[in-house]
């Protein structure tokens, strides 16, 4: 340790060779603090107190090199994003990837699931490729919810979270005045045009976007909770109905033993379900159903066209409740507010099939139902052409 009189010296001849003057370098300030740490590898000052003085080493001091070197010295304020957790809770809001488009979207993890194997871990010990995560992407459909395994998703970026409680608001919206800045499907300019709850309600069909609770009356908002809470969770990946697999949209209440089914086989002609593939042959093999119970009331042949021909059978479903059932069940995947499952009894049913010229059998393509006797006169309950 040295005087105070030395240091001076030693940082006034520094200060001079850097072009300072000497006489800007003053005696450190009576209140500063005793400062005992070694100066950085290769500065070569020295540390001098003297009474309550201190003085930092002298490479430090001043400006030029110095300060660059103190400046280096501090640690920066970290701004990175903070580390994955290992497992995320119910109700977070993540970064998830989307299979429909393969980007990442913001969602909300609704449910979650662990993998086979991983059943007995700790949670300490569990970690993405361990569980999978029912999301809910942000301002878009029900329909697009999914089970998206642990290793797909991540901490939400917070530059990824976007207003999505009006999607007619801003650029590229239906209030904007630019004319292409969506399309109806209609050809129509948007420039003009009054945002009417009819114009709304196309463009979230067209854009996928979920409709707000919020716009509901309240007895409505209440029944809606009630709704998604019971039916939250899609249960049925995908059913396989006839020549084609389509991906189930929503929740139907199916019996518990086919819950959480990657995939439903569905006779197309009986409409009966089964969990396994062999176990469908097998049906097929023994099924004598070529067309829907109840009576063809309609028939056009589209022979000349080269079309398969169209019919209508009427089914009553007091007469045929288990084939209105499965029809009801079938249905619901892709009717979010369909409520009618089992109690068919004062329902008609009106099944459109295609007939196969080369099995010489009918396939549903869609259906509508109606009340027998309804108080409101109303002549339609559910109406469904089966994708695709």
């Amino acid at each position: 340790r040295v005087c105070g009189a030395r240091v001076k010296s030693r940082v006034a001849k520094r200060s001079g060779s850097d072009g300072a003057m000497a006489d800007d370098v003053a005696a450190p300030a009576p209140d500063a603090e005793m400062t005992d740490a070694p100066a950085p590898d290769g500065a070569g000052g020295e540390i001098s107190t003297g009474g309550d003085h201190a003085l930092n080493s002298a490479p430090n001091v001043g400006t030029g090199d110095g300060a660059a070197t103190l400046a280096r010295a501090q640690p920066a304020a970290s701004d990175a994003t903070p580390p994955k957790p290992r497992v995320f809770k119910i109700g977070d809001k993540v970064s998830a990837l989307a299979s429909f488009d393969g980007v990442h979207h913001e969602a909300t993890v609704v449910d979650l699931r662990r993998a086979k194997g991983a059943e007995g871990k700790d949670e300490d010990a569990i970690g993405p490729a361990d569980v999978s995560y029912y999301v809910r992407y942000a301002g878009m459909d029900k329909r697009l919810d999914a089970w998206v395994a642990g290793v797909n998703v991540d901490v939400l970026d917070p530059g990824m979270t976007r207003n999505l409680s009006d999607p007619l608001l801003g650029p590229g919206s239906l209030a904007s005045p630019r004319k292409d800045s969506v399309n109806l499907g209609d050809g129509a300019p948007a420039e003009g045009r009054k945002v009417t709850r009819n114009l709304k309600r196309r463009y979230n069909e067209i854009n996928n976007v979920a409709g707000s609770i919020e716009d509901l009356a309240p007895i409505d908002q209440k029944l809606e909770k009630e709704h998604d809470e019971k039916t939250k969770v899609k249960n049925i990946g995908c059913v396989e109905f006839g020549r084609f697999e389509v991906d189930a949209w929503y929740f139907s209440p199916y019996p518990a033993e086919y819950a959480d089914c990657a995939k439903l086989y569905v006779c197309e002609h009986c409409l009966k379900y089964m969990k396994h593939e062999v176990t469908l042959l097998k049906h097929k093999a023994r099924c004598r159903m070529t067309h829907p119970p109840g009576r063809m009331i309609y028939r056009h042949p589209r022979h000349d066209e080269g079309k398969p021909g169209l019919a209508f059978w009427e089914i009553d479903g007091n007469t045929h409740k288990v084939y209105c059932q499965n029809l009801c069940l079938l249905a619901k995947l892709f009717l979010d507010h369909k409520t009618l499952y089992f109690d068919v009894d004062p329902f008609l049913f009106y099944v459109m099939t295609e007939f196969d010229e080369r099995t010489n059998k009918h396939a549903v393509v869609g259906y509508f139902s109606k009340e027998k006797w309804s108080n409101e006169d109303y002549n339609l309950a559910c109406i469904l052409t089966l994708p695709p």
